[in-house]
């Protein structure tokens, strides 16, 4: 006779075996505590054979499955039968993402989740070009206050200044994050062209002055008392 053996305390089918004859009772066997000899019913896919109140119940099994957690998606297992992953915040389905999240029993896409996730990467973005920005004039601000920048360092140092208002607009801006358009750095090597054009084009033009001053000074045009001189003579 085939005899099946549960634990004590919870009835989980513990395993079977052939039952020991009883050596008084030729033709009788031997049933030790905890144990049946009623038959198993048959299993199904994660269940697992409970004896309850004089007989087999099938209750959930999920040892071996990997499992999530609902409120973090993270990984998690079942070590015992009998216990369902809804009834200790577990299911079966992967988390598809950081931004869903578990509501009505199952993942849901999260629209607080999806406007934080693109603030917080367009955060981390302004932050990132604003820090470039302020490498690039650190230290300048008291030597500009102070004038002790060169033409071409002021138009520098303006340059990336003007930077930094247009990424803090950008970040003021109604439609921040949903819609960015993010200024273009300055182009430092242009800006510095820009300058010494401009101070050649000046220094240019102080030479033709001066060129014209000159000339101006070695043939001076006539006075008016030199024609008056000139129409008493003729007189």
């Amino acid at each position: 006779m085939l005899i099946h053996h549960y634990d004590n305390q919870t009835g989980q089918y513990c395993g079977s075996q052939l039952a020991d004859a009883d050596p008084r009772s030729p033709g009788r066997w031997l049933l030790p505590a905890f144990a049946t000899d009623q038959v198993l019913p048959e299993r199904t896919a994660e269940t697992w054979p409970f004896f309850r109140d004089g007989a087999w119940v099938m209750l959930p099994d999920f040892r071996g499955k990997v499992l999530y957690r609902t409120d973090t998606g993270e990984q998690a297992e079942i070590v015992a039968p009998g216990i369902r992953p809804q009834d200790i915040g577990l299911t079966v389905d992967p988390r598809p993402s950081d931004d869903h999240v578990w509501k009505d029993g199952t993942w849901r896409l999260s629209a607080e989740q999806v406007a934080k996730r693109a603030r917080d990467e367009a955060m981390a973005t302004f932050n990132g070009k604003m820090e470039i920005a302020r490498q690039a004039n650190a230290g300048k601000a008291d030597a500009y206050a102070a004038g002790l920048l060169s033409d071409v360092e002021v138009a520098v140092f303006k340059a990336w200044a003007a930077y930094q208002m247009d990424l803090v607009r950008v970040l003021s801006a109604p439609a921040f994050p949903e819609n960015i358009d993010w200024p273009d750095e300055p182009d430092v090597e242009a800006v510095k062209a820009q300058v010494l054009a401009e101070q050649a084009a000046a220094e240019q033009l102080e030479k033709e002055r001066a060129a014209e001053a000159a000339a101006a000074e070695a043939d001076p045009a006539p006075s008016n008392t030199d024609n008056a001189e000139v129409q008493t003579a003729d007189t």
